[in-house]
């Protein structure tokens, strides 16, 4: 995952990005993260439930209850929950929850769940907001962007919430806040834009964010520091920026961090398959399938049938929502066919039950 260190650049001026903290109840050890940032070698993985092992690539998730395996010669560094890195160096087998100790309050989380359907996902014709949209900020410094619709020459922005009735126009689909009214942390914000033909965003969902407060940004600021410090590559500690600004609710940050990996031309699947998420999350989810399906492409010519199982899962729910139910139907029985062949039977079935509850849904 080594990319140019001249590329990278704008890692210093990380810590200039918002930053937000959502409390958690009834956190679990199921609920943290970990993940491999880094292989070299024979390294392979041996999942809770499957009986054989598979060849590790990079940027796969962990579970406590998982495996790693590595040949001589070969090396490994995993990510954990609570940002160590364990360091792999020998030959032998090592079971996850001995080199990421569950501390029983991970900073790094699984807790993407994706929000409701809208009304009109991402339809062309509407000024959908596209960011800052579904996540959190740290200042009130900030541009708002929208989908550009065809033929407007006109844009109303309103900015609405607690302390904040602002309101501008543009010729583009996008305008920095320039209003005088201080944001509110823990307030939440909603962006409304109009194009001149009198279709608003609106129509899609209300969409917008929310300001945190300073201690919150305080702590992330501090878990940042300390990933930095790990001695990680500079795309393998961006990958674990953006996990941990997920983890805490912060779509946007972590949505620009893996477009500025994209547009040096990173071809590492996870990369892609994480932006997705981020998309699919905050309900972008044209901009989450074109991430995926690159994704899926690097799996392919890598030959990672776990990675491409888990991307055919994510473009079947795309999908889904899109209304473009075959495609659905041939990704998820895709997918399936993936689990199979890696033993898990438990995905397989799981697979089934959607396959046949979309089945019933296709045309004749």
């Amino acid at each position: 995952m080594q990319i140019d260190q001249k590329k990278m650049s704008f890692l210093p001026i990380l810590l200039s990005l918002p930053f937000i903290t959502v409390a958690t109840p009834g956190l679990t050890q199921q609920n943290s993260l970990n993940f491999i940032s880094e292989v070299k070698g024979d390294v392979k993985i041996q999942r809770s439930g499957r009986k054989n092992y598979q060849k590790a690539y990079g940027g796969e998730l962990l579970d406590s209850s998982d495996s790693l395996r590595l040949g001589q010669g070969a090396s490994t560094k995993v990510v954990c929950n609570n940002l160590s890195v364990w360091n792999i160096k020998s030959p032998g087998e090592f079971s996850v929850s001995s080199g990421c100790r569950f501390t029983g309050k991970p900073v790094l989380l699984r807790n993407g769940s994706n929000r409701a359907p809208t009304r009109a996902p991402n339809d062309q014709t509407i000024p959908y907001i596209i960011s800052p949209r579904d996540t959190a900020i740290l200042s009130d410094k900030l541009t708002l962007r929208w989908n550009a619709v065809k033929d407007a020459t006109n844009y109303q922005v309103k900015l609405r919430g607690p302390g904040v009735n602002w309101t501008t126009e543009v010729k583009q689909p996008e305008v920095v806040y320039s209003g005088k009214e201080t944001l509110q942390p823990g307030s939440r914000y909603r962006i409304i834009v109009t194009a001149d033909n009198g279709v608003s965003s609106e129509s899609e969902a209300p969409a917008g964010f929310t300001l945190i407060s300073e201690d919150d940004a305080k702590r992330v600021k501090a878990e940042i520091t300390q990933l930095q410090k790990q001695s990680l590559t500079d795309e393998s500690k961006t990958l674990a920026l953006a996990y941990l600004y997920k983890s805490n609710n912060l779509n946007a940050a972590a949505i620009d961090l893996l477009a500025g990996l994209v547009k040096q031309g990173s071809r590492t699947t996870s990369v892609y398959q994480l932006l997705g998420s981020l998309y699919q999350q905050v309900g972008l989810h044209r901009l989450g399938k074109e991430q995926y399906l690159t994704a899926l492409k690097l799996a392919k010519a890598e030959k990672n049938l776990e990675a491409q199982a888990i991307i055919q899962t994510s473009l079947g729910e795309i999908d889904i929502v899109l209304d473009n139910l075959q495609q659905a139907f041939e990704s998820l029985q895709a997918a399936q066919s993936g689990y199979r062949n890696l033993g898990d039977e438990q995905q397989v079935q799981q697979l089934q039950q959607k396959l046949d509850d979309l089945k019933g849904r296709l045309p004749e």
